[in-house]
């Protein structure tokens, strides 16, 4: 009977809660899929890194599964209080409560199942379209076949289910133990159990400002100055200062609108606005935690999307900075030869360059810029114009003209602005007998290549480097087809190992290379991995705590509809039109989407603009972080929408419209 029971209320539960399932069903598929992409052997061979992508989503699904805990527990919590009275009926009748708990236990565990069941099909089918959107990442073969290792998958994700559901299931079953038949029948008019006084509401409401005002002061603070270390107290301070106000915020700010609202006549009795207000204050007072928890899972979400969009920007400045030419080689020249040799075994060669840098006697701008500015090499880095204007033509740029007297700085974006601090100091330098004039400086398309050990190169006239001192050579190969990770290692193994150290403590000798070797293909697997790694862990997080918000948000507003259905009839026999009544709901729904993401966007916004300080200078413009703000705003609020317009067509049948 029991099992009967709870199979009747499970089929029941589906119809109520569909939006629920559903997204219980999305998300454990999103899991298997993950779990499945994990595990194939295509997707790890691509490049070396990729072999972290198992253990990242490994710690992405804990925190999914402690965030998906959260949302079954609330749900959970949710359907016993609507259902509380019939709970209490069944004790009435005589049904021990031992078996009620179980009824309600195998009922929330077959919905569970059914989810997890259906996400295990389409788990496979999403794992296939990702693999392929990774596998064109790295611009590999694609054939559409299905996952063949699904045994360690699907016991990753029975871990999981079983992980969430015992936890929250032990919690339930300690809940109902604890209740009465006085607690079960009035435990639909329970509210949470933080409750703030409406004296108190300006004061927290003050608090929460100063809280996450400080907050990210602080924040901002230990990310302003590019080179120091950030205090990792500090920051662990400003994040819970952060969330504390939050928390704070959510609690008081329904009380201090409705107070403004009913200072003022004119408003308060405008058309809907008094009946909106007074719902509004009613659902958070009821939802105060669950609204705050919300709010804190939005910041998340839009703090993953915007670092995800940023990362992939800087990892394709990143591959041009570090390796714009397919082979890069810094060593003695003599040298040459054996690394041409080696290319040749396996690509085609198109185009060989060599080049010369050159350092001075007096650094006029090493000496001068700022310890955070400065490279490891601590000379000023000298190049010829012809030499200059072949890399330019290399990467596609137009080349430039020196006048006699005229010298020129380019500069990566980190050094740019140390550069521009001493301008005025060198405006003029000396090289051998003449002194040249700084023509101008920029940063754009700067490679690291060029300047190594520095964070800038002085271009000069061929004819002023006969004064100056031969620093360095370098060996630039152009291949027809596109380098691949391995040469990187294979030029890196037949280096001269020309620095050899003795270790005191163990006695052992160490040896390095004082040249150096930039494959783009090395670059370009690193960076893709990386991206790959953040970009599908960071998406997965923000649609997850996504669909979370929305799906609970959602639920409340439909279950409003059931329990205040009278209240809209009421309206409705008063005089007021179905259409003013949709468009009263319309707005209240509005509010009670719109309420917890509205100071996650104004925290994401100086977050992002804080860590901005770091990730300008591989970013086109300081301004840059904008777009990605923009656009991640974007992204959550497609989605956020179609739970609105769930919650509004569903709250709309309820009322019978």
């Amino acid at each position: 009977m029991i099992k009967k029971l709870a199979y009747c209320n499970a089929k029941r539960s589906i119809k109520d809660y569909l939006i629920y399932v559903v997204t219980i069903t999305i998300a454990f598929s999103l899991m298997f899929s993950f779990n499945l992409i994990s595990n194939s052997k295509d997707i790890l061979e691509l490049a070396d890194m990729m072999k972290n992508f198992k253990i990242a989503l490994i710690i992405v699904s804990l925190i999914v599964c402690f965030v998906l805990g959260f949302l079954i527990n609330y749900m959970i919590k949710f359907m016993f209080k609507k259902r509380s009275k019939e709970f209490g009926l069944y004790l009435l009748l005589g049904i021990k409560k031992k078996d009620i708990a179980k009824i309600f236990i195998l009922e929330n565990l077959t919905l569970g199942f059914i989810s997890l069941l259906l996400s295990f099909f389409f788990g496979i089918l999403l794992s296939t379209v990702m693999s392929s959107i990774i596998l064109n990442i790295f611009n590999a073969p694609y054939l559409v076949k299905l996952p063949t290792n699904y045994l360690e998958p699907i016991l990753l994700s029975l871990g999981y289910f079983f992980l969430i559901y015992l936890v929250v299931l032990l919690l339930t079953k300690r809940r109902i133990k604890n209740l009465k038949i006085h607690d079960l029948l009035y435990y639909n008019n329970l509210n949470e159990k933080i409750t703030i006084k409406k004296k108190r509401s300006l004061i927290f409401f003050l608090v929460s400002h100063i809280f996450i005002t400080s907050g990210l002061l602080i924040f901002n603070k230990e990310f302003v100055e590019i080179g120091i270390e950030p205090n990792t107290l500090l920051i662990i301070l400003s994040i819970l200062m952060i969330i504390l106000g939050i928390y704070l915020f959510i609690s008081s700010f329904s009380n201090i609108i409705l107070s403004i609202i009913l200072k003022y006549k004119k408003f308060k009795y405008n058309k809907d606005n008094l009946f909106v207000a007074r719902q509004f204050n009613a659902k958070v007072k009821t939802m105060k935690v669950s609204l705050g928890t919300l709010s804190l899972l939005i910041t998340l979400t839009l703090v993953s999307l915007t670092f995800s969009l940023m990362f992939n920007r800087i990892f394709e400045i990143q591959i041009d900075t570090s390796a714009p030419y397919d082979v890069t080689v810094i060593d003695d020249e003599e040298n040459f030869n054996k690394y041409i040799d080696f290319i040749k075994k396996d690509y085609q060669i198109e185009e060989v360059f060599t080049y010369h840098q050159y350092n001075n006697d007096i650094n006029y701008i090493n000496d001068n810029l700022s310890e955070n500015y400065k490279g490891w090499r601590g000379t000023d880095t000298y190049i010829r114009l012809s030499d200059y204007n072949k890399l330019l033509e290399l990467k596609g740029r137009k080349a430039i003209t020196l006048k006699e007297n005229e010298y020129y700085i380019h500069t990566s974006t980190s050094s740019y602005n140390g550069i521009m601090e001493i301008i005025n100091k060198i405006d003029t330098i000396k090289v051998g007998d003449k002194n040249l004039k700084l023509k101008g400086v920029t940063s754009l398309y700067y490679t690291s290549s060029w300047s190594f050990g520095n964070g800038f190169v002085i271009v000069v006239r061929d004819d002023m480097v006969d004064t100056l001192k031969e620093e360095t050579d370098t060996l630039i190969v152009d291949t027809k087809e596109e380098t691949k990770e391995e040469l990187n290692n294979q030029l890196i193994n037949i280096l001269n190992k020309d620095i050899c150290e003795r270790d005191p403590d163990t006695d052992t000798v160490y040896c390095y290379a004082s040249a150096n070797v930039f494959v783009k293909g090395y670059y370009v697997a690193t960076n893709k991995s990386v991206m790959t790694i953040m970009d599908f862990t960071l998406f997965y997080l923000a649609f997850i705590f996504t669909v979370v918000a929305g799906t609970i948000i959602a639920v409340q507003s439909i279950n409003d509809a059931v329990t205040y259905k009278k209240y809209y009839d009421t309206l409705h026999k008063l005089g007021l039109s179905k259409r003013k009544i949709l468009k009263t709901v319309r707005k209240q729904l509005l509010i009670y989407f719109l309420f917890p993401v509205i100071l996650p966007f104004i925290i994401n916004f100086f977050i992002t603009a804080s860590l901005n300080h770091i990730f300008a200078p591989f970013l086109p413009t300081n301004m840059t972080y904008l777009v990605f703000v923009f656009l991640s705003s974007m992204l959550f609020l497609i989605i956020y929408l179609i739970y609105y317009l769930t919650a509004y067509f569903t709250f709309k049948r309820c009322l019978g419209y």
